[in-house]
């Protein structure tokens, strides 16, 4: 498996419109792509991206705070694969998102100390359009 960098920092909000006002006017980081009809949104921090999501999503833990560091991947499949060949458990198995109109492919699992790890497969540009 090649991991070819990180792809995005998750940090989840359950204030939703004050964080993006802040991250996009306070601080003035661009968008760069989100998914529709969804509060998840993605911000240019210069070499990496924060991907702020609502809280009321099928991601339900923690409801605010740093949430995920997601890997981008060639082909999320083959990287599970290759990771649950080596005994590593995926709490969400590789699956498209959004169901009805996929913009990615990925799998959650957690490193040794229980933190959350994505692999991320853009399907088409590396950050969905909105």
């Amino acid at each position: 498996m090649e991991i070819k960098g990180t792809h995005h920092i998750a940090l989840k909000t359950a204030n939703y419109a004050v964080m993006q006002q802040f991250y996009t006017q306070v601080l003035g980081l661009p968008y760069v792509g989100g998914f529709p009809g969804r509060n998840i949104i993605f911000l240019s921090l210069g070499d990496t991206t924060i991907e702020l999501i609502e809280a009321e999503n099928e991601w339900s833990a923690p409801l605010q705070g740093w949430h995920h560091l997601a890997l981008e991947v060639e082909d999320t499949d083959a990287a599970y694969a290759e990771l649950h060949a080596q005994q590593v458990a995926f709490h969400i198995t590789p699956k498209s998102f959004p169901e009805d109109k996929p913009l990615v492919r990925l799998a959650f699992f957690k490193d040794p100390d229980g933190n959350e790890l994505e692999l991320f497969q853009p399907i088409g540009n590396r950050y969905p359009q909105q």
